[in-house]
């Protein structure tokens, strides 16, 4: 009987020692990592507000081509979105919130352009902008052009002002690219 009884206790101190275990020893994930699925590039003409034109980058591809003339100037802005609930949603206020965390570094091929960041583009506190804002000069008409976009994030360092002040396509050292996208010029 003396037993029974021990082995009773053993039970129920098992289960009060159980019952008061702390679940908190095991932090919630509250930071849900969001994919960047879709791009949204929008091109306005600087001598033409009238002549705009939106780019939609989805799975890697882009529904249309951008039209940029030779001698004339584009303000372009860029947002980036993540799909959830068959909806896509705009992450740039995401993106903003940790600016330090990013840059967009641009390239072109097969056209001459210059790229200057615009004046009211989201500044890091490095003084650096980040690339969502810009302005794009073209020098030369396209052949068989492309432009190419990568949002780099938790980048060593960054240069606003590569390949010069002039002209910001920008450079990074170290970080990730969370977007690689390749859209073409006509």
């Amino acid at each position: 009987m003396k037993n029974i009884f021990n082995l009773i206790l053993v039970i129920f101190a098992s289960l009060f020692i159980l019952s008061c275990r702390n679940t908190d020893d095991v932090p919630e994930d509250i930071h849900e990592h969001e994919e960047i699925e879709k791009i949204v590039l929008t091109v306005t003409e600087k001598s033409n507000a009238a002549n705009v034109q939106t780019v939609n980058y989805i799975g890697g591809n882009a529904d249309k081509a951008l039209t940029l003339q030779n001698g004339k100037s584009y303000l372009v802005s860029v947002d980036f979105f993540h799909k959830h609930d068959d909806h896509y949603h705009s992450m740039l206020d995401e993106i903003i919130k940790e600016k330090d965390e990013h840059f967009i570094v641009f390239e072109f091929a097969g056209i001459g352009a210059n790229l200057m960041r615009a004046a009211d583009d989201i500044v890091r506190t490095d003084g650096k902008k980040l690339g969502v804002k810009t302005e794009w000069s073209i020098t030369s008409a396209p052949s068989s052009a492309k432009v190419s976009l990568k949002l780099f994030h938790t980048p060593t360092s960054v240069d606003q002002n590569y390949p010069s002040a002039t002209n910001q396509l920008g450079k990074v050292t170290g970080g990730e690219a969370d977007v690689n996208a390749l859209i073409s010029i006509q």
